[in-house]
C-alpha cells in the first residue's frame, strides 16, 4: 500500500468529522467545498485500493463507518422503506447511498473495510426518554472526541472505537436529560469481563456526561488506593487533560512543578495525555476541576465544590438550565468506597443542599458488586440511613449521596454481578439496576475462560493438540495438597518459575526479531496466589524465592530444564498459536537473551514482592508502578490482587486457592485479559487433583457466565409497541450455578436470592412431597397424574436384569414413553404439599423451559411390578399393585423413596442406552412410578385393605444429561420481589 496520500485527504477527513454525529450526506460535495476543488469518485476508489491502513483519512472513515454500521440511533431507511438495523448489510448499503457512492467504490470498502455483524451490547432497560441523540447534536462533543482520538493514537481499531461509542452511548441516552425540568434519578449496571476494558467504558460515559452536561462525576473504585490512585491516573491522562491540569500554571516552574502529580511521568513526558488545545475556549466548553489527586484520595476541599451553588450566571433560573450548566465548570472525584472518605465528601456536600437540588451528579461505581450491595441482615441491628432503613456502611454512605443529589444517577461496573442483581428491587433508595442492565460483548483480543477451557469443543474422534485444546496449550495441572507433599509442590513451583523466565527470554527475542519494531513488552509478571491469609504469603514468597535461586538459570542444569521446557512445552504452542509473531526455532535461537530477562528480574536483587494489604501495596508502589518503569516481578498475594488492580504483563499464573463463592472465583482469575503478541506464551499452573479441581470450577463459572449473558441477550428489545419485553426487575433466572458447593455470591448478599428453577442432571430424584393422607388433593393426583402416566405402559410386563455390587437380581416392570409437553403438564398438574412447595416449584420452573427448549423430547415411564404385591382395583386401570414401604404412626410428607435396583434398571434411560420397549434417547428422561399406601399405622392395630381412595401416586425423576451442560446440576437464581408474593427463599 502507498504511505503518499493525495493534498484532499485532508478535506475527506474533515467532511467525515463533520458527518460523524450527524450521519451520513453526500460525500463528495462536501469534499470539494473544503478542498475548494472537485475531487470525483474516480480518485476516491484509487485512494481507497492503494492507501495505506495506517493513513489518517483512511482510519477515520473505518472508524467513522463503523460507528454508523452499530449506531442504534441513525435513522436510515432500507430499499423497502423500513428503518435499517444496526450492524446488516442493509444498514451499510443505506449508509452508501446516503453518502452517494457508486458500485466500485462500495465494492472497495466491503473489502476493506467490511461490516462487523456483531453488536457491542445486550441491554435489558426499562422505556426511557429519547433526549441524547438530540443533545449530542446540539451540544458539545469536545471530552468524547479527543477521548477517541486518544484512543485512535493507541490504535484500537475500528470497531473496537465504534463498539465504545454505541456501548457508551446506550448508557448515557438512559441517564436523566441533565437539563430536564424535574429531577429523575436512573440506576443501572454494566457487566462486562474480568480485567476486559470496563474503565475504557466508564471514561467513555464520563466524557459523554460531561458533554452532555453532567457537572459533578463521582467514581467510586475499589476498596484499595493503588486501584484508586490507578483509576485517577487512567481519567487525568484520557479525560481529564493537560490543560485542566495545569489550570494554566507553567510546568516549568519549580513551584508548579512540585504540585504538579505527572510532570516526571514518562508518558506526560512523551506526549501521550490528551490535550484538548483551543476547544476549552469555545461557548459551551467546560473545564475539568479535580477534587482527588494521583496521590491523594479525596480531602476536604470546600472551595472545590461549594462554589458550585454561586455559579448561576443568570441567577433567575436553575444551575442545569442551559444558560447556567454550560457555563459551569464539572468537577471529577475520585475515591475509594472507604467510609472516612465518603464520609468528608458527604459533609462537603450537605452545606449546597440547596444547590444540590439542580445539580446533574453522575456516580460511577467501579467494582460494584464489592463493599456497595447492603449485607445486612434482615435480623440484625446496624446503623440506619436517612429513610430510616438499616443498611451497612458503604451501601448507607453512597445511598446518602443519592438522596442528598436528586438528580444523582448511578451506574454501576462490574463482571460479576450476581451480588447486585440480588439487591431487593423494592428498595428505591438502594442500588438494584432498576433502569437498565447492560451486558458488553466479549472484545476482539481478549482472554477469558474460554480461551484456557474447551467446553463446547468437537474433536471429531481425533486427537487433541496444542493448536485444537486450550487446555493443552495453556494450562498445567498442579496436584496435592503443600502441607502433605512439600516435595511435590517444591518441584511445581520451580516448574512455573521457569516457565516464567523462559516466556521472558522469548519476549526479548521477539522484541529483537520484530523488523517493524511494533513489539515491546514492558512487563512481564508471575502471579502466585495460594491463600488470603498474611502468614500463608509470607511462607509462599520463601518457597517462591528458594525456587528462584535454586533454579540457576544461567547455571548448566539451569539450562538443560529450559532447554526441555523449551522443546516439550513452549515450542510446538509457539508453532500451533504464535499467530504471526516471530518465533525461535531452537533453543539456541532464545538462550542468548536468558540473561536479559533474568537482569530485568533482578533488577533490585529479589524479584519477590509480597502484595497483601493496602498498607503493603503503598510501601511498594514504586516497584508496582506499571506506569512509570517495567515491572519484572514475582508477586505473591491474595485478595488485594484479586480485585480491580491490573496485574500487568501477567504471563504465568501459579494458582490454588479455593473460593466458595462464584464471583470471588472469577474475579481471581487475574490470568484474564489482553495479551498482545504473547498469548500462545500464557501458562496457567492450578490445583486438579481428587480432593479441589479449581480448573473444574473455573469450567462451571464459565457456564455460569455464559448462562447469565444468554438470559439477558433472551429477554433483551422491545415489543411492536416500543415497549421492553421485559424490565431489569423482570428477568427470568437471572444466575445459574453448576457447582453445588459453588455459590454465586456471599451469603450475606443473598438474603433476597431465590431459587428460581432447579435442575439435577442425570440421577433420580425421589419427590414425594404427598398432600395429607385422605386429602381430595390425593385423589385428584391419582386420576390426573398417574393413571394416565401408567396408561402409558404397554402391558407387557418386562424383566431386567441388574448387578449392583455384584448383587444380581430382576426387576419387573411395564415401561412406556410419553412425550415431554406432556409429562411437562402433568407433573406441572400435581397437587403438593403446601411444606413441599419450595422445594418442587424451582424443578417445575426447570421441567417447562427444558420442555420449552427442546432439551427433553419425551419421558421413558418405568412401573416396577412386585412378585407378590398387593393389589387395588383402580378406576382405568384395574387390579394394579400397591406398595408399602415402611409402618409408621403418624402421616408424614416425605415418604421413603424409590428402590436401588428400580433406578439401576431406570437409569440406563438416561444414560442414553436402549431398553426394551423403549427404544433409546439422548434426550430422554426416565420417571418411575408407584402406586402407595401411606396411610400411618399403629402399633398392634392391623388396617384394613386398601381401597382406591386410599391410593398416592408417587413419582421419582431423572432428568435426562441433555438438560443441564455437561451433565452438571444447575440451579438458577433471581431475586425476590413485592410483585411475586410467591417467591421461594432459600
Amino acid at each position: 500500500m502507498t504511505t503518499t496520500a493525495p493534498t484532499w485527504t485532508d478535506s475527506l477527513t474533515d467532511a467525515l468529522k463533520a458527518l460523524e454525529s450527524k450521519g451520513p450526506k453526500n460525500l463528495l460535495n462536501l469534499v470539494a467545498v473544503l478542498a475548494d476543488y472537485p475531487v470525483s469518485e474516480v480518485d476516491v476508489a484509487a485512494y481507497l485500493a492503494a492507501a495505506d491502513e495506517n493513513d489518517g483519512a483512511f482510519v477515520k472513515l473505518r472508524i467513522v463507518l463503523a460507528a454508523w454500521d452499530a449506531s442504534d440511533s441513525l435513522a436510515l431507511l432500507g430499499a423497502d422503506g423500513t428503518p435499517t438495523p444496526p450492524q446488516t448489510k442493509e444498514r451499510r448499503l443505506a449508509i452508501y447511498g446516503a453518502l452517494g457512492l457508486g458500485a466500485d467504490t462500495r465494492a472497495l470498502l466491503d473489502t476493506r473495510m467490511p461490516t462487523v455483524p456483531r453488536g457491542p451490547t445486550v441491554v435489558i432497560s426499562k422505556t426511557f426518554e429519547p433526549w441524547y441523540r438530540t443533545a449530542r447534536l446540539a451540544r458539545s462533543c469536545v471530552y468524547w472526541e479527543d477521548y477517541r482520538t486518544y484512543l485512535e493514537r493507541k490504535h484500537w481499531n475500528a470497531e473496537a472505537i465504534g463498539n465504545l461509542d454505541v456501548s457508551t452511548s446506550q448508557v448515557v441516552e438512559r441517564l436523566a436529560d441533565p437539563t430536564r425540568e424535574t429531577a429523575k434519578r436512573t440506576k443501572g449496571l454494566v457487566v462486562g469481563y474480568v480485567q476486559s476494558g470496563k474503565t475504557a467504558n466508564f471514561t467513555g460515559v464520563s466524557a459523554k456526561a460531561i458533554d452532555a452536561g453532567y457537572r459533578l462525576v463521582i467514581v467510586l473504585t475499589g476498596t484499595i488506593e493503588i486501584l484508586r490512585a490507578q483509576t485517577q491516573r487512567r481519567l487525568d491522562m484520557e479525560l481529564v487533560g493537560k490543560e485542566n491540569l495545569l489550570k494554566g500554571q507553567d510546568p516549568n516552574d519549580p513551584e508548579v512543578a512540585k504540585e504538579q502529580d505527572y510532570l516526571q511521568d514518562p508518558d506526560w513526558i512523551a506526549g501521550k495525555f490528551v490535550s484538548h488545545g483551543t476547544a476549552l475556549g469555545q461557548p459551551g466548553v467546560v473545564n475539568i476541576e479535580r477534587v482527588t489527586t494521583r496521590s491523594k484520595d479525596y480531602q476536604r476541599l470546600p472551595q472545590g465544590l461549594t462554589r458550585l451553588k454561586f455559579h448561576k450566571f443568570d441567577k433567575s433560573k436553575p444551575l442545569n438550565h442551559p444558560d447556567n450548566l454550560f457555563r459551569t465548570d464539572a468537577y471529577v472525584a475520585v475515591v475509594k468506597k472507604e467510609k472516612n472518605t465518603l464520609e468528608k465528601l458527604i459533609r462537603d456536600l450537605k452545606p449546597i443542599k440547596g444547590g444540590l437540588a439542580d445539580l446533574p451528579v453522575l456516580i460511577i461505581d467501579d467494582e460494584a458488586d464489592v463493599a456497595s450491595p447492603d449485607t445486612t441482615n434482615p435480623k440484625s441491628l446496624t446503623v440506619t440511613s436517612g429513610d430510616g432503613k438499616k443498611r451497612t456502611t458503604i451501601n448507607r454512605l453512597i445511598t446518602q449521596i443519592m438522596d442528598l443529589c436528586p438528580r444523582a444517577q448511578y451506574v454501576g461496573y462490574t463482571a460479576t454481578p450476581f451480588a447486585n442483581v440480588f439487591i431487593n428491587p423494592d428498595d428505591d433508595l438502594d442500588l438494584f439496576p432498576s433502569d437498565f442492565v447492560l451486558s458488553l460483548k466479549r472484545p476482539p483480543g481478549y482472554m477469558g475462560v474460554q480461551e484456557f477451557h474447551d467446553v463446547g469443543a468437537d474433536f471429531g474422534g481425533s486427537t487433541r493438540t496444542f493448536g485444537n485444546s486450550n487446555e493443552l496449550a495453556h494450562v498445567r495441572s498442579l496436584v496435592g495438597d503443600p502441607e502433605t507433599d512439600p516435595l511435590q509442590r517444591e518441584v511445581e513451583l520451580r516448574q512455573a518459575v521457569d516457565a516464567w523466565v523462559l516466556s521472558g527470554a522469548i519476549k526479548k527475542y521477539r522484541e529483537a526479531a520484530d523488523s517493524k519494531g511494533k513489539l515491546t513488552f514492558l512487563h512481564h509478571t508471575l502471579l502466585v496466589h495460594e491463600s488470603t491469609r498474611k502468614a500463608d504469603h509470607s511462607e509462599a514468597a520463601d518457597a517462591v524465592r528458594a525456587a528462584w535461586w535454586q533454579g540457576k538459570h544461567a547455571s548448566t542444569a539451569g539450562r538443560v530444564r529450559l532447554r526441555k521446557l523449551f522443546y516439550e512445552d513452549f515450542l510446538p504452542v509457539m508453532l500451533a498459536r504464535a499467530e504471526g509473531h516471530p518465533i525461535p526455532a531452537t533453543f539456541e535461537d532464545v538462550e542468548p537473551y536468558i540473561a536479559a530477562a533474568v537482569a530485568a528480574m533482578t533488577v533490585d536483587g529479589d524479584p519477590v514482592l509480597v502484595v497483601n494489604s493496602d498498607k503493603e501495596l503503598q510501601a511498594q508502589q514504586k516497584k508496582l508502578d506499571f506506569d512509570a518503569d517495567p515491572v519484572w516481578r514475582i508477586l505473591v498475594g491474595g485478595t488485594q490482587l484479586s480485585r480491580g488492580f491490573t496485574v500487568e504483563g501477567l504471563t504465568v499464573s501459579y494458582y490454588r486457592r479455593k473460593a466458595g463463592q462464584a464471583d470471588t472465583l472469577m474475579q481471581a482469575g487475574r490470568w484474564f485479559g489482553f495479551r498482545p503478541g504473547y498469548r500462545d506464551l500464557v501458562r496457567l499452573y492450578i490445583r486438579r487433583d481428587e480432593k479441589v479441581d479449581l480448573y473444574d470450577a473455573f469450567e462451571a463459572l464459565l457456564m455460569d457466565e455464559e448462562a447469565l449473558r444468554e438470559e439477558l441477550e433472551r429477554y433483551q428489545g422491545m415489543d411492536e409497541s416500543g415497549r421492553p419485553l421485559v424490565e431489569p426487575r423482570q428477568i427470568p433466572p437471572l444466575v445459574s450455578q453448576h457447582l453445588p458447593w459453588l455459590k454465586p455470591t456471599a451469603r450475606n448478599k443473598m438474603y433476597n436470592a431465590v431459587v428460581e428453577s432447579k435442575g439435577t442432571a442425570g440421577g433420580f430424584q425421589d419427590r414425594y412431597g404427598i398432600p395429607d393422607v385422605g386429602s381430595p388433593a390425593n385423589q385428584r393426583n391419582l386420576h390426573h397424574v398417574g393413571v394416565p402416566l401408567l396408561l402409558a405402559t404397554s402391558d407387557t410386563v418386562e424383566k431386567y436384569d441388574y448387578d449392583i455390587d455384584g448383587n444380581r437380581g430382576i426387576v419387573q416392570a411395564r415401561v412406556g414413553v410419553v412425550s415431554a409437553p406432556e409429562f411437562r403438564d402433568l407433573f406441572a398438574s400435581y397437587e403438593w404439599h403446601p411444606e413441599y412447595r419450595e422445594i418442587i416449584q424451582p424443578l417445575t420452573n426447570f421441567l417447562t423451559t427444558a420442555t420449552d427448549d427442546g432439551r427433553i423430547e419425551d419421558w421413558a415411564v418405568f412401573w416396577p411390578q412386585p412378585l407378590n404385591g398387593q393389589m387395588v382395583e383402580v378406576p382405568g386401570l384395574g387390579a394394579s399393585p400397591v406398595v408399602r414401604r415402611k409402618k409408621r404412626s403418624k402421616a408424614r410428607i416425605d415418604y421413603s423413596g424409590s428402590t436401588r435396583e428400580h433406578r439401576e434398571v431406570a437409569h440406563a434411560i438416561v444414560r442414553g442406552e436402549t431398553v426394551s420397549g423403549t427404544g433409546s434417547g439422548v434426550k430422554r428422561g426416565a420417571v418411575l412410578i408407584y402406586l402407595v399406601d401411606p396411610r400411618p399405622q399403629v402399633a398392634g392395630v392391623e388396617l384394613p385393605a386398601p381401597t382406591e381412595a386410599d391410593i398416592v401416586p408417587l413419582l421419582s425423576i431423572a432428568i435426562p444429561s441433555s438438560a443441564t451442560p455437561r451433565r452438571r446440576d444447575l440451579i438458577q437464581w433471581t431475586v425476590r420481589s413485592s410483585e411475586d408474593p410467591m417467591a421461594i427463599v432459600v
